[in-house]
């Protein structure tokens, strides 16, 4: 099986990005990856790539959709705790106004 690449995945899924006031907004302009700014922000999956692909039939039976969000690079390393000092799930909240689990599909924490 080949491996797809983000410019695929960016015409199959919508975008979204997060805006100051923690509000999740769609963008429209976005058609490839040479649309942003990689050195400031990126393209993060809702659902982990692999673990869609492979249990694609277990999210649509839910009514869970994959989508990409355009983050900014900081807000991408404390999803997923890669950060120098990484941020609870409620500091997340407060710093970034929305909650870690609207942006990364966890059965726990995500609602569905």
């Amino acid at each position: 099986m080949r491996k797809s690449t983000m410019n695929e995945d960016i015409k199959k899924y919508p975008i979204y990005t997060v805006r100051a006031d923690g509000k999740l907004i769609q963008l429209h302009n976005i058609t490839s990856t040479a649309d942003y700014n990689h050195f400031t922000h990126n393209l993060h999956h809702f659902i982990q790539k692999q673990h869609y692909e492979k249990n694609k039939s277990w999210y649509e039976e839910r009514g869970i959709k994959q989508k990409l969000f355009l983050i900014p690079v900081s807000m991408h390393e404390q999803i997923h705790n890669q950060a120098v000092h990484n941020l609870s799930d409620d500091d997340f909240e407060v710093w970034y106004k929305v909650s870690r689990w609207e942006l990364v599909f966890n059965k726990r924490y995500s609602k569905y």
